[in-house]
């Protein structure tokens, strides 16, 4: 039988150019950064809106008062990370409070904030203590009772904790298992609504997501807004001394804003997390070398395919 040799290498010629047009539209994909689960960009303006100045005076970024600081006032200590200024929080047993104010917007009906926060335990913290204590707040405006939404360290867990019955109803969402020493490198997403059904509370710790979409009882509005606080704040019937250094928080519209900021001075959120989804990936660099890598191979075997099929038509 015989076959026209030009026809025959025209018709490998196409099959090279539609594997070039597909090899390319991979590495496109590839070489994208990931998306961010859950977000939007915002309209306009920068999305990160706050971040603690952690070269310089760091407690200058917050605002204080004699109520915050009943138990003592945080100290600003190099960071354990060593990119800067940190801010110590230490509780003597029977002590209750030492926290700030960071100045940043008040969550409102139907706001969506995030919530970067990076630090670590003393390696005497009371870890396994059955009160709460809290390291970060968002407090309703009245003057009674617990916050809608918290982030305290109970029972050996880093948890989402609220309410205390007496007005609305208490819970606690454990994020991840947690031991005295160890780091905290989480970011908290909040929907804030009066709504039950549409508040939810979503957090990543080390970069993977831990909590999705939590509904509090009652919401994550108790009145007409939240304002947030940071440091420590636990139950007076504790006795164990207690102190964490706060090394970087920030907050914005966006986690990826939030993620850049933290990593801006330090170590990624998503460092140590080889099994965060892409989805929930914070767009860290070994993510693109990975995807980068998997493209380098396929793109040689389909290039490497599509000379043996040129060279055997071209014998034919």
């Amino acid at each position: 039988m015989t076959v026209n040799s030009n026809g025959g290498r025209t018709r490998a010629r196409r099959v090279v150019a539609a594997l070039t047009t597909a090899i390319v539209a991979v590495l496109v994909v590839l070489v994208a950064p990931p998306a961010l689960a859950d977000e939007q960009s915002p309209p306009g303006g920068n999305p990160l809106i706050w971040r603690a100045d952690t070269g310089g005076d760091m407690l200058d970024s917050f605002n204080r008062n004699d109520y915050n600081e009943q138990d003592g006032a945080p100290q600003e200590v190099s960071s354990p990370t060593g990119h800067g200024s940190a801010l110590q929080f230490t509780l003597d047993g029977g002590d209750q409070r030492s926290e700030l104010l960071p100045r940043v917007p008040d969550g409102r009906e139907g706001d969506v904030y995030y919530y970067g926060y990076r630090g670590q335990l003393a390696d005497d913290f009371p870890v396994d203590a059955d009160r709460f204590q809290i390291f970060m707040q968002w407090h309703h405006y009245g003057d009674e009772g617990s916050p809608p939404v918290a982030i305290a360290i109970q029972s050996g867990q880093l948890m989402i904790t609220g309410g205390d019955d007496n007005r609305n109803e208490r819970y606690e969402q454990p994020i991840t298992r947690i031991q005295p020493g160890d780091p905290i490198d989480i970011i908290v997403r909040i929907v804030f609504s009066r709504d039950p059904g549409t508040g939810t509370v979503d957090v990543w710790s080390q970069g993977r997501r831990t909590v999705t979409a939590f509904h509090p009882p009652d919401g994550t509005l108790y009145d007409d807004g939240d304002y947030m606080k940071v440091g420590l704040y636990r139950s007076e019937d504790l006795t164990d001394r207690a102190q964490l250094t706060m090394d970087d928080v920030a907050v914005g519209r966006t986690r990826a804003a939030v993620d850049a900021a933290m990593v801006d001075q330090g170590a990624s959120s998503s460092e140590g997390s080889p099994d965060a989804s892409p989805e929930e990936s914070t767009g860290s660099e070994s993510g693109l070398r990975t995807g980068l890598a998997a493209g380098t191979l396929a793109l040689i075997a389909i290039v490497v395919a599509a000379v043996v099929v040129v060279r055997r038509r071209q014998k034919i």
